[in-house]
């Protein structure tokens, strides 16, 4: 046959499918009707036949003997020829065309326009032979298969040229032919054979197939047959089968096994290496793409006695390219790998498959992201645009009855079930479910089918690399490991598997992996941290249980179970921080498409060495460096060669000469494939070192340079200088890594870094006079200084601005001395007359390490140049500002005038601090305002500047504003700002005064502009100078001007209009909002105040809006008026928010609304209450929707128009001839709803109770509020039943009347889906969760956060299990354990105890006899468990964190512990089940009839907790998270920018009124819980002198606390109590719920902050005694540990937990309380004795705990005698320290200071001893168990590298850090054994030494009892019985406090073990240290 070519249309496809759709359903009942089988059922007798039925292939064999086959070659077989087929086809072609086809013609012809592709088969040949004996061979062959992208744009670009694109061609044969073997000259072979003994073999080749992916394309082909295909017909609703509940369960047939084969047959199926494309880009050559190579081969083997199969993936492998530079661009992203598949299938048995993968490697950069994100952006659907965010038309008619048959309610189209089904129905409506016995077949069984699969992949490693261009280095690296089980998938599916998983960062710094997820450290080993899965697909059994027969709970389908065992830890670094946002910015701009700044296939030289030494070097390289090819360029450049990796071909036998100033790129030599070791962290640790040699050839010095970490190395070189004599020259090697790439610049000591805007050109002295430049330093960059500069006769540098104005500056710098002078400010004279150019250098030294020492012990320089003074302009317009200078020498002043812009800031180049002076000019309400002020640095940080301006009149103004001067690292920073910025939002006019009652400040309605107030200066403390001060010559300095200190805290009052002023209110308290009432002669404004803060700051912003405001969300004009006789209509246009002043006064503010086209009114509805309500209109609006928010500072009326859903209920009256009257409650109209009719209702009477009143024959006035589902029948007749049901049909309330009680059954399993089987059920526990967070730059552990389980508990078996109580609980713990240590005696006792309480256990069965037979068991609660259930209509969640504990781990804190749990009063405690931290509960229903979401019960319950902070803790944590750069200057003017647009929001923003109606939610029952925080803070925190107070060092709040004029003090113990926040049956959507609760909660924290905080701590706690004895008062607040949250499935049952209520707490409430006001009397005192030291000692005193009351009294004693003591020998004692450290002076200070002490110490020491000795008291009471640190803060190493934690390694390290205060801090610990069993006494190992420490008795701190250094010891020591002996050097015999006169020492340790291993590690230390 020759070529067949086939056109077809969409349309026409359409048309074929509809034909073949309707000829095959033809006959068939219509879908949703179900044929009852009977007698006269019309079942279809005969089957259609078969595909592979003996009848079809025989019809095919009929078919094909009708062909002349070409002619076959003669076999040799005897058998003969029974017949010879054979069918040939050139081609045959299907071209499809978008569009329909046109037939106005005969013959129809495509528009070639429309064509999408074509699909062609070329060479299709089948011949074959059959002989006499049946045997047979067919062979079938195609030549070639293509797909062709036909659509004309691809021809107008690259496609149109004479060669086709590859994109055009998406399949076809690949040119190259197979890679494997012998090209064939077929696409695909199939070759069959068959025997004469019917064995069959069939063997299929596909061979060069080449696919280019094309996603566009083939979404459109894909797109073709979609939309070509008919509709489906619309099925009519589904007719619930009456009896849906009961299912027989299915009757077990015996299997039946298929006869076994009686011959074999064996097929083999093998893929040659095909070409898998994806491209990126259609349109371009250049196109990224990502190619798939792979081999696969499949066999397979049929025999009579099994079924074997095998099949292998080899060479599996992806890489990016550029599509037509395939070679040079490759960049793999998997790296070949194997999977191999084996199954063997015996017959009438299950299948066992293995299924095994090698290694595999797979690298994901942000490339490989972006190709497939632009290859995937082809397979999204194109964004139709919503319309559906339109409102709705309003129905004709909205209002009027309606009869049922105008109505399509989907709750009446059920057809009704017989009334023999009723009692089923009944059930089903009832919850219940019957159960039908269970048939089951008797006889033999066939056996049962054991499938079994296993797979694993024992290394999966996923790198996410990060880098430019081409180069980029792995940066997290994620290794995991899988196996698993699969069996019986054909019946019963289970699945077991456990997956392991280590997770590390790449620290480009140090070259090596640093841990994310920890390996587990167990017993000495190391592994992986595992978890495991499980999957179990459940049969469909009923479970019944056997105390509540009525309630059967179904278990789900499939239950999944994840668990692990291991606690899972994470380690989050500063490094890491910084790797994990670099990365995600790298992938999130891959995926969001943002073009890469170096394209691919440019090449990065890992290495580059820069010579900046100012001399010509000659480079050697190790062979660590490749040197086989070259590169491309000959040229050194700076930075990227185009080219392959190599070594420069000027090298000379590795020898590259480097001329100064020059850059040389290098590549490292390839290594082979990652090599597999046991873990990426560990390998990796052992490092990559790389050397080069550099020479001087001037000098012929040579050093040789390591490289493997980013570092700096002092090398000194053999020249020495001439002055000072012989100092030695040096060269810096420093080694900086980014993104793989290593530069190592060779330098002097000392560079120049340039902060200004302005560049500078650097000089130094040659000779006597003569300065030579060295080049320039550019704004913001760094110029390094070559050697010949640095060592000079003078050493001084010298500056120029780059400028022709400037000359060089007068003196110098000598960097020899600089960083010991400190600030170094320099002068540039002009030339020209003008005012000169001042900077600033700031000299900052770093140490180094000296060549290849490991000490930091040598300095380099920065010279850091600043400009003297940046001013910022922090007011919201723009000012100029005129600099004026006096000229060096000259009597007239150079000026300089500046502009700037609001939030801009400038640096004053020409500004010399106490020499120049500014004037200031603004424009502000019309005036012209000049302000003068000298720059002076010795002025208070913040400070008042007063402008002036004259007015119209003549009259002076003034305007007090704030100037904030900071002296930063090398520049003033000035700024210029107002306390406050006030905004009226109100629409009336306001004034505003402070303290001074005189002055007002007006503010009109139409100002919109912001209005600059602060408090007046009468208010201010003014600081005194003194008039006249000695400078350090000794001479008197000239009096300076008096500046007064600015601090802005006081309260300020308000006048709305004519009103009275309001009273104070604060204007500090920022983030929080409230209102202020001022009174009228008749009534009172009211308005919301809101207090935010500018980002510097130094600003609040007050914004007062109007506390009542209209919004209209309609799209029409609203109109609303009061309903009183003087109020006139208000208009508010469609999207409006108006302010709204009322005129009525009361307790009910009243409204009432209308269309402004119309003259229809609502009634009356409220404004000052929280509601939502439909008002009824009867026109054609229908009604306006209307509600009313109520927040702390706005009461906002929103009217919208009406949307379905909003009307108040839709009354539907199913009864044939029965009359329902209606009305609302308390309203006297009543209606009448006749049978089949139904009508909506809203309230008529919006202010009356809103409840439904319903009568029906005799049964009278039932009500019902309408805000929740139910159900429910009356007697209308005393025998005639009604039933109602009240339900959602999508946001509308139903109220539903019918007699048949079938439908009530029907709606409420519609709409009520509790007991749906759950399909799917995941829990998810983990044993422990572990977070450190560790500063890996400074190497210290600042947290650790941990969550952990619970220890033992016991549980009963009601329903399901619950635990006991506390006390319960520990009796039974007490007797199992007794029972257990008895039966390990080897005695025999009775399982069955009777116990203390009464209670009657048996330990052997688990039963519970007395008081109730249960079953029980022994268990303990995960530290993380989570459950998530799903079915079609419901969702269910269940999670619980058992504890969660936050440790402050750095060293010296002051509350070890953050955050933690506080356990209720040990009385509660007993009686209540323990309860997890936190605990969700969640179940929701997805309703079938509408897209709404209902929540049925969401409920939270978080437990009390204590929060401790101090100040070093929270330094520590900003610092690990904030970045190390500061904001610059163009972040600080956009921030306040922002600032600025806040100002200018519409008042619909600031009120946060969503205009949108977004889909809402119906929440049944929504609850969070309140929370209780016990907060304490100190000023104090870790470090050196942790005694003094620490600085914050957030800035804004420093800031922040001066400009209030608040001292933060200690705070110990206040208690926050934010009340609950619960709504019920109401609807939300989500964004309207989050910002509720959102402001709910914080708002709450925020005023108690101000309150319990900001006030002052005088004595203790003053809410103390209260507190303990006035347990639980408040409205909105339960104690925590009295909430009740249950779990979904308790809640559906209806369970209900009873709450107890619960006392106690009084007595130790008062102790504490007394304890917490003697406790700050005693810090207050002790503050008073002005001694550091004093205070020093007892804070750590007083911050140990007292373990007990002995202890405590005892401790309370020691520090009375202490102070006495002190006190009485300070008279002596601190008088001579002080003239020690001040001579004369500092002798009368100190006697001052002793006298002082006399009086105050004893007092100090008496009030600690009552409040430690309190304490002791408060700890009988309690007995709570102290909360400790969940670990020792974690080990650092010498090399700074962070290694996984490892617990011993930490006790014995933290040990050392604290044995004799720290003396052994700068030894490296090794080891350490503890000796004896208290744990008191420990023998420690450092590198250095040995040391004996012992804990303290008393106070707990560790004592050294002995140590020795190796030098010390004879011999290494040795094992002996009795432990370790330790042998010492003659002269230490004499050390020894009890040994005699022996030489030896023995350590005991009881343990041979551990000895042995400890003296190998002495052994091992003694090594290194010779």
């Amino acid at each position: 046959m020759g070529n067949v070519a086939v056109g077809l249309s969409q349309g026409d496809f359409s048309v074929i499918m509809k034909l073949l759709n309707e000829n095959l359903t033809e006959g068939q009942p219509p879908p949703g009707v179900v044929s009852k089988p009977g007698a006269d059922s019309p079942e279809v007798k005969e089957q259609p036949v078969k595909k592979g039925t003996a009848s079809s292939v025989s019809a095919a064999q009929g078919e094909t003997k009708a062909i002349t086959a070409p002619k076959i070659p003669a076999t040799t077989d005897q058998s003969g020829s029974k017949l010879k087929f054979g069918f040939k086809l050139d081609s045959v072609s299907a071209s499809l065309f978008s569009g329909d086809t046109e037939m106005t013609k005969e013959v129809c012809e495509h528009d070639r326009a429309k064509c999408l592709g074509k699909f062609e088969l070329a060479g299709f040949l089948v011949e074959g032979e059959m002989m006499n004996d049946n045997s047979m061979k067919v062979k079938v062959i195609l030549k070639d298969t293509s797909l062709e992208d036909m659509r004309p744009p691809k021809q107008n670009g690259i496609t149109s040229t004479i060669e086709r694109s590859p994109w055009s061609r998406m399949i076809q044969r690949s040119k190259s032919g197979s890679h494997s073997g012998s090209a064939s000259p077929n696409m695909i072979d199939v070759s069959f054979i068959q025997a004469k003994n019917q064995d069959k073999n069939v063997d299929v080749k596909i061979n060069s197939i080449h696919v280019c992916v094309c996603t566009e394309f083939l979404m459109s082909i894909a797109d073709f047959f979609v939309k070509g295909m008919p509709p489906a017909p619309k099925e009519p609703p589904q007719l619930p089968s009456a009896k849906k509940g009961v299912k027989k369960a299915p009757v077990k047939e015996k299997p039946k096994l298929a006869p076994p084969p009686e011959s074999e047959m064996s097929i083999t199926v093998s893929l040659g290496r095909p070409d898998i494309i994806l491209i990126e880009d259609p349109s371009s050559y250049d196109s990224n793409a990502i190619i798939l190579e792979t081999e696969m081969m499949f066999k397979m083997r049929v025999t009579p006695d099994a079924t074997t199969m095998g099949g292998s993936i080899k060479d599996l492998q992806l890489y990016s390219c550029v599509f037509n530079k395939r070679d040079s661009t490759k960049t793999q992203i998997l790296p070949p790998c194997e999977i191999n598949l084996h199954s063997n299938a015996p017959y009438g048995q299950g299948q066992h498959m293995d299924i095994q993968m090698t290694d595999m490697i797979l690298s994901i950069s942000p490339a490989t992201i972006r190709t497939l994100t632009a290859i995937s952006s082809g397979l999204a659907p194109a964004q139709e645009t919503e319309e559906g965010s339109k409102s709705s038309a309003v129905p004709d008619n909205l209002w009027a009855v309606k009869t049922l048959a105008e109505t399509n309610f989907w709750f009446l189209n059920f057809t009704v079930p017989e009334a023999e089904d009723a009692a089923a129905v009944e059930l089903e409506a009832s919850g219940e479910q019957p159960v039908e016995e269970e048939e089951v077949t008797h006889g033999e069984q066939g056996p049962a089918h054991k499938d079994v699969l296993l797979l694993a992949a024992p290394v999966i490693v996923v790198k996410l690399e990060g880098g430019i261009g081409k180069r980029t280095v792995p940066l997290l690296i994620v290794e995991t490991g899988f196996q698993g089980e699969v069996r019986d998938w054909s019946s019963e599916l289970h699945v077991e598997s456990t997956v392991n998983l280590e997770v590390a960062y790449y620290n480009e710094a140090l070259a090596v992996w640093e841990p994310v997820l920890e390996p587990v450290h167990e017993n000495n080993k190391r592994h992986k941290w595992e978890i495991a899965m499980q999957v179990a697909q459940n049969n469909d059994v009923l479970l019944i249980d056997e105390d509540d027969v009525d309630l059967p709970i179904q278990p789900p389908k499939m239950s999944i179970t994840v668990k692990s065992e291991d606690i899972l830890n994470t380690t989050i670094t500063k490094t890491c921080l910084d790797v994990l946002s670099n990365l995600g910015k790298a992938f999130n701009d891959a995926y969001n498409l943002v073009e890469p700044t170096v394209k691919p296939g440019e090449v990065m030289s890992p290495y580059l060495i820069q010579n900046d030494t100012g001399l010509d070097l000659t480079i050697k390289l190790d062979n660590e460096f490749e040197t086989e090819d070259t590169l491309e360029t000959s040229e050194l450049v700076n930075g990227t060669v185009n080219g392959q990796n190599g070594m420069p071909p000027q090298a000379d036998s590795g020898r590259v000469h480097l001329p100064a100033g020059k850059a040389l790129p290098v590549f490292g030599r390839r290594h082979n494939a990652l090599v597999r070791k046991a873990s990426i962290i560990k390998a990796t640790q052992e490092g990559d070192e790389k050397k080069i040699l550099f020479q001087i050839d001037q000098f012929g010095v040579t050093r040789e340079v390591t490289i493997n970490r980013a570092e700096k190395k002092l090398f000194e070189i053999n020249k020495k200088t001439e002055y000072p004599a012989g100092d030695k020259w040096a060269v810096l090697v420093s080694v900086e890594a980014s993104y793989g790439r290593k530069t190592i610049s060779l330098r002097s000591l000392v560079q120049v870094h340039n902060h200004m805007s302005q560049a500078v050109e650097v000089f130094y002295k040659k000779g006597e006079k003569d300065l030579v430049s060295v080049g320039r330093a550019d704004p913001g960059k760094s110029l390094p200084l070559p050697l010949p500069a640095l060592y000079t006769y003078t050493s001084e540098i010298y500056f120029k601005p780059v400028s022709d104005r400037y000359g060089i500056c007068t003196n110098g710098v000598n960097w020899r001395t600089a960083s010991e002078s400190g600030l170094f400010p320099l002068t540039c004279a002009t030339k020209d007359g003008h005012a000169s150019f001042y900077m600033n250098v700031n000299p900052t030294p770093e140490k180094v390490l000296f060549e290849d020492s490991s000490e930091m012990n040598r300095e380099c320089l920065t010279l850091n140049l600043h400009p003297t003074v940046i001013l910022h302009n922090l007011l919201p317009f723009s000012l100029s500002c005129l600099l004026e200078t006096k000229i060096d020498g000259g009597s007239q002043d150079a000026t300089e005038e500046v502009h700037l812009d609001r939030g801009e800031n400038y640096a004053l180049y020409n500004a010399s601090v106490n020499k120049s002076s500014m004037e200031f000019k603004m424009k502000y309400r019309g005036l012209q305002w000049t302000g003068r002020r000298q720059i002076q640095a010795d002025v208070p940080e913040l400070s008042i500047w007063t402008f002036e301006a004259t007015n119209e009149k003549g009259e002076k103004k003034h305007l007090d504003l704030g100037l904030h001067n900071k002296q930063g690292s090398g520049t003033l920073d000035i700024s210029l700002y107002s306390p406050y910025w006030m905004i009226n939002k109100t629409g009336m006019p306001l004034a505003y005064r402070g303290n001074d009652a005189e002055v007002t400040l007006e503010h009109p309605a139409d100002y919109k502009d912001i209005v600059l107030f602060s408090f007046k200066a009468k208010s201010l403390f003014s600081k005194k100078k003194d008039n006249k001060e000695k400078n350090g010559k000794g001479t008197v300095s000239e009096k300076k001007t008096k500046v007064k200190e600015m601090k802005q805290a006081g309260k300020a009052s308000l006048k709305i209009r004519d009103s009275e002023w309001s009273d104070k209110f604060s204007l500090d308290v920022v983030g929080s909002s409230g209102t202020v009432q001022c009174k009228t002669k008749t009534g009172s404004y009211e308005c919301g105040v809101r207090i935010d803060m500018t980002s510097s700051g130094l600003s609040k912003i007050v914004t007062f809006t109007p506390f009542y405001m209209l919004v209209n969300t309609t799209e029409t004009t609203v109109s609303c008026k009061e309903p009183v006789d003087s109020a006139l209509w208000l208009d508010v246009a469609p999207g409006e928010c108006l302010p709204f002043w009322p005129q009525q006064t009361g307790k009910e503010m009243k409204l009432k609304a209308k269309v402004k086209l119309s003259d229809e009114e609502t009634g009356p509805f409220l404004i000052n209450t929280a509601h939502t309500t439909l008002l009824k209109l009867d026109n054609e609006y229908g009604g306006l929707d209307v509600e009313c928010h109520v927040s702390e500072s706005a009461m906002v009326t929103t009217i919208g128009p009406y949307k379905h859903g909003c009307a108040s209920v839709l009354l539907v009256n199913q009864a044939e001839n029965l009359s329902i009257s209606f009305s609302q409650s308390g309203v006297g109209k009543t209606h009448s709803l006749g049978g089949k009719q139904a009508v909506l209702y809203t309230w008529e009477d919006a202010l009356g109770k809103r409840e439904l009143v319903w009568s029906c024959g005799e049964k009278k006035d039932e009500r019902n509020d309408l805000t929740k589902d139910g159900c429910g029948d009356v007697f209308y007749l005393p025998d005639c039943k009604l039933f109602w049901v009240s339900f959602l049909d999508g946001p509308q309330r139903v109220l539903l009347f019918t007699e048949d009680m079938a439908v009530v059954g029907l709606v409420q399993k519609e709409v009520e889906y509790t007991f749906e089987r759950i399909d799917q059920e995941i829990n998810l526990s983990l044993r422990g969760v572990g977070l450190s967070l560790v500063n890996n730059i400074n190497q210290t552990e600042v947290a650790f956060m941990g969550i952990t389980s619970s220890g033992i508990i016991w549980e009963e078996k009601k329903k399901r299990y619950k635990a006991l109580n506390l006390k319960t609980l520990v009796i039974l713990e007490a007797a199992y354990q007794k029972y257990l240590i008895e039966l390990a005696a080897g005695k025999s006792p009775s399982s069955r105890v009777t116990l203390e309480n009464k209670m009657e256990v048996d330990f052997e069965e688990m039963q519970m006899y007395k008081p109730h037979k249960r079953g029980i068991r022994r268990s303990f609660v995960e530290g993380v468990w989570v459950q998530y259930k799903t079915s079609p209509h419901q969702l269910q969640l269940h999670a619980k964190i058992n504890r969660l504990q936050f440790d402050n781990q750095l060293a010296g804190a002051v509350f070890p512990t953050v955050l933690s749990p506080l356990p209720p009063p040990k009385s509660v405690a007993a009686d209540s089940v323990p309860k997890p931290f936190t605990e969700v509960s969640l179940m929701l229903s997805k309703h079938e009839h509408s897209h709404m979401t209902q929540i049925k019960y969401f409920k939270v319950l978080i437990q009390e907790m204590a929060l401790k902070v101090d100040q070093g803790f929270l330094n520590a944590i900003i610092s690990l998270f904030s970045a190390d750069v500061p904001i610059s200057r163009e972040q600080e003017t956009k921030q306040f920018e922002e600032d600025w647009k806040q100002t200018n929001l519409p008042l619909v923003e600031i009120v946060g009124v969503s205009l949108s109606h977004g889909k809402k939610n119906f929440y049944d029952h929504l609850h969070f819980s309140p929370i209780k925080v016990h907060l304490s803070f100190s000023l104090q925190g870790g470090g050196e002198d942790g005694d003094k107070p620490t600085a914050i060092q957030a800035n804004v709040l420093n800031v922040f606390l001066q400009s209030v004029g608040v001292v933060l003090t200690d705070v110990q113990d206040v208690v926050f109590k934010l009340g609950y926040f619960e709504r019920n049956h109401s609807f939300y959507n989500n964004s309207q719920l989050s910002s509720e609760m959102t402001s709910h909660y914080v708002g709450q924290a925020i005023k108690q902050m101000y309150v319990l905080v900001l006030g002052l701590d005088v004595l203790g706690n003053p809410f103390g005694l209260l507190r303990g004895l006035t347990e639980g008062v408040g409205d909105l607040f339960y104690e925590p540990y009295q909430g009740a949250i249950q779990g979904p499935e308790e809640f559906a049952e209806g369970l209900a937990l009873g709450v107890r209520s619960l006392f106690g707490h009084a007595v130790g409430g008062a102790a504490g309380a007394a304890s917490r006001i003697t406790g700050t009397l005693g810090k207050g005192i002790a503050v008073l004795t002005f001694d550091d030291d004093y205070q020093k000692k007892r804070r750590q005193q007083l911050n140990k705990r007292p373990a007990n009351a002995r202890e405590g009294f005892a401790r309370g004693g020691k520090g009375l005698i202490m102070g006495v003591f002190d006190g009485v020998t300070g008279i002596v004692r601190k008088p001579m320290e002080g003239a020690k450290q001040e001579g004369v002076g500092g002798f009368f200070k100190g006697m001052g200071k002793g006298l002082v002490g006399v009086v105050t110490r004893p007092t100090s020491g008496v009030i600690d001893f009552a409040s430690t000795s309190l304490d002791g008291i408060k700890r009988i009471v309690d007995l709570s168990d102290e909360i400790r640190r969940l670990r020792p803060p974690r080990r650092f190493h010498k090399d700074l590298i962070i290694r996984p934690y490892i617990h011993t390694e930490a006790e014995g390290y933290a040990i050392l850090q604290e044995t004799e205060k720290g003396r052994y801090v700068d030894d490296d610990y090794v080891a350490h054994a503890v000796v004896t069993k208290d744990g008191k006494n420990v023998l420690v190992v450092t590198d250095k030494r040995i040391v004996f420490a012992s804990k303290g008795e008393l106070l707990g701190q560790w004592n050294c009892e002995f140590t020795y250094t190796w030098v010390d010891l004879k011999e290494p020591p040795r094992v002996i019985s009795k432990g370790i002996e330790v042998v010492l050097k003659d002269k230490e015999k004499k050390k020894f406090l009890f040994g005699g006169s022996s030489s030896k020492k023995e350590i005991h340790i009881t343990d041979k073990k551990t000895a042995e291993w400890i003296v190998e590690k002495i052994h091992e230390q003694m090594e290194r240290g010779r």
